[in-house]
């Protein structure tokens, strides 16, 4: 098998950084212990599991893959951000650039390095949120499509990190255009579905309920919206998507708000696809 060169070089550089052997110590230690406090905890109140205590391991569920999730928003954009314009700083770009390797190649490679660090903490983290298969309610599956969330997530976010990178010179300004895209999708598309909402229902003066319409796709490009729709289908009753996009307005039989997380995820990944192929052209030397 051939291996990306830039892919290779990377894993082996992160493979002998002492920073990522502690996060992901770090991260299996915060998951742990949550698994401990809900497990122990739950259990000390009467000293044994009463029948409600049952219900215990799907919060601990919630909360440790919810932590995953926020580490990977706090992590990709500082690791993808800095991926290439690091490279311009140590003035290695230019020679990575006059390689056999054309700029796609790098863009993926470089993407593939950040991904890679994410799949490890991920997977790493199986043992710790196994534990709730014991009590049942979370079968394998579920941790599976969890992992592939993640990455899903991992590769949307990693995107926005390295056309900045490309974009930005300096890795400062770089990392933070990289968390102020990411705000802009996490935060920005709940903010504007409300500041419609909000600005209807003033029209109307209360006498009418207020309908976004087509303004509620805007949860397609959430991440974190389609990694709560996955916990919901999981833990909940998985009309909870459905029920969120009510509260502005009437999606009871609308097909994409009751398929959100397929095709938030299909979206994601084509964007994804596009600040890709931009931060490719950007990179390439012939079109400057």
């Amino acid at each position: 098998m051939n291996w990306n060169p830039v892919f290779e070089k990377e894993v082996k550089r992160n493979t002998r950084s002492i920073r990522i052997s502690w996060i992901v110590f770090g991260c299996n230690l915060m998951l742990g212990a949550i698994a401990l406090v809900c497990f122990f905890g739950e259990s000390s109140i009467y000293g044994y599991m009463t029948p409600l205590s049952y219900t215990m391991p799907m919060r601990c569920y919630m909360m440790m893959a919810y932590l995953l999730f926020f580490l990977l928003l706090l992590s990709v954009p500082v690791i993808a951000g800095a991926s290439i314009s690091l490279e311009r700083e140590k003035r290695t770009l230019d020679l990575l650039l006059t390689t056999h390797l054309n700029p796609w190649k790098i863009i993926v490679g470089k993407l593939e390095a950040s991904l890679s660090i994410i799949f490890v903490i991920a997977f790493s983290a199986m043992p710790a949120l196994s534990l709730i298969t014991v009590f049942g309610g979370v079968g394998l599956t579920d941790l599976l499509m969890l992992v592939l969330i993640l990455l899903v997530s991992g590769v949307f976010i990693g995107s926005i990190g390295i056309f900045c990178s490309v974009v930005f010179r300096r890795t400062t300004v770089a990392t933070l255009m990289s968390y102020l895209l990411v705000m802009v999708f996490v935060v920005g598309t709940i903010a504007v579905v409300a500041l419609d909402y909000y600005f209807q229902y003033l029209q109307r003066q209360g006498l009418e309920t207020p309908d976004v319409g087509a303004a509620v796709y805007l949860f397609l490009l959430n991440p974190f919206l389609t990694f709560f729709g996955l916990l919901s289908h999981q833990l909940g009753s998985g009309r909870e998507m459905t029920l969120l996009c009510s509260l502005f307005g009437d999606y009871e039989g609308n097909w994409l708000v009751r398929n959100m997380i397929p095709a938030s995820v299909a979206l994601q990944l084509l964007l994804a696809v596009g600040f890709l192929i931009a931060a490719g052209k950007k990179l390439n030397p012939l079109n400057k």
